[in-house]
């Protein structure tokens, strides 16, 4: 018998993933109450980067079948927030300092990652409660929303000065924002139908 199996390795990875996603939203939460949303992206940018780029590990997970998730709906999220991150705030600091929606996507998507992280490192015990169960399968209708409509900001904040690079650079964009609609029609249906099975596998079995 393995001593490490693949149980092991994802109760690890899960039980740091939520550390990260946690301390983050803490240390978020208490600068943008202590000194602005402006602070927000000083102090956390570069920690926010490569906890998004770590994520790739998400879609490794998927495609290897070592969790059973859907690589293509991983494969959305990941880019599309390591797009926002590495393409978008990073070549445009002074946009993403000044908008809030860049302090308010990195609240949504800690939050919902948190919980997410969560979900599976108390889940994988066996001790799952009701209201971490509750958190999972509702915060996600208020926390995505939020999430991409702060990234689409974003990106459309950006579309004017960068003409100042590359005139191309905003047909690029518009794209861009495009692919929201059907991404967030994807993932958002993703988690609605996950919501429905748990909904009625809760539901008491009728004689």
């Amino acid at each position: 018998m393995p001593i490490f199996t693949k149980a092991h390795y994802l109760s690890v990875y899960n039980i740091v993933c939520a550390a990260v996603r946690v301390s983050l939203l803490l240390y978020a939460a208490r600068v943008w109450y202590a000194e602005g949303h402006g602070a927000v992206w000083g102090k956390l940018n570069l920690i926010v980067r490569w906890a998004e780029a770590l994520t790739v590990a998400e879609v490794i997970h998927a495609t290897l079948k070592i969790v059973p998730a859907s690589p293509l709906t991983t494969a959305l999220q990941v880019s599309g927030r390591n797009t926002v991150v590495w393409a978008i705030t990073r070549n445009y600091p002074n946009v993403a300092a000044r908008e809030l929606a860049y302090t308010l996507m990195v609240t949504a998507w800690n939050s919902a990652d948190a919980i997410r992280y969560l979900y599976f490192s108390v889940g994988a015990s066996g001790n799952l409660g009701a209201f971490l169960l509750w958190l999972r399968y509702n915060m996600f209708i208020v926390l995505y929303p939020i999430g991409i409509c702060s990234e689409m900001r974003l990106v459309y904040c950006v579309i004017a000065p960068s003409r100042e690079r590359n005139v191309l650079y905003q047909y690029l964009l518009w794209f861009g924002l495009s692919i929201y609609v059907p991404a967030f029609y994807v993932l958002f249906g993703h988690m609605l139908r996950q919501r429905r099975k748990v909904q009625q596998s809760a539901k008491p079995k009728e004689n």
